[in-house]
């Protein structure tokens, strides 16, 4: 038996990491160290790779200057390149935290009243099934369910009465509705 993975004991397993103050000290020096040469490493990848400006000041607690990648010359001159920008360039695509959470609260937003319209056409469509199946009167009390209902009627009565003339045109007695037919309603 072939495994799909045969060093699955050499796959290290990531688990999540929580983001608080590291009590120890040298083990908060170790994970400063490594996490540092991670982010150094990604902004050289993605200087190379997208051809942008980038530089980082990181600040330790016991230095006294700040450490600066790539160099205190090329950082300096992307400030400068910034700061000659006029005001409006430099504020355009800048966002604080309560406009980036303004911006995705309003796209979630957006998105549960599509997702709400979904589930309000599907209850109709189940609704109108009910009343199909029953071979009587439905009993729907509400106003607004009576015009959803209408309104899902008058989209479905085009794909049905194609249906029909079609079925009429071949001289065939079988009725087929394919799931496409409902979704163009």
């Amino acid at each position: 038996m072939t495994t799909l993975y045969p060093f699955t004991d050499l796959i290290m397993v990531h688990t999540k990491v929580r983001h608080e103050l590291i009590t120890d000290k040298n083990a908060r020096r170790r994970t400063f160290k490594k996490r540092k040469s991670s982010l150094l490493k990604k902004l050289h990848e993605l200087k190379a790779l997208c051809n942008v400006d980038a530089f980082a000041i990181i600040y330790e607690r016991d230095e006294t200057q700040p450490d600066v990648w790539p160099s205190p010359l090329e950082a300096f001159s992307s400030i400068q390149r910034f700061n000659n920008l006029p005001h409006t360039s430099k504020t355009s695509h800048m966002i604080n935290g309560e406009g980036f959470f303004r911006q995705n609260l309003s796209r979630l937003t957006a998105n549960l009243d599509k997702e709400k319209h979904k589930v309000q056409l599907m209850e109709m469509e189940l609704l109108l099934a009910n009343c199909l199946d029953k071979n009587d009167v439905c009993d729907v009390s509400d106003p607004n369910d009576l015009q959803a209902l209408l309104r899902l009627l008058e989209r479905k009565l085009p794909m049905v009465n194609g249906k029909i003339a079609a079925i009429e045109s071949s001289g065939s007695t079988a009725i087929e509705i394919t799931n496409e037919d409902t979704k163009k309603s």
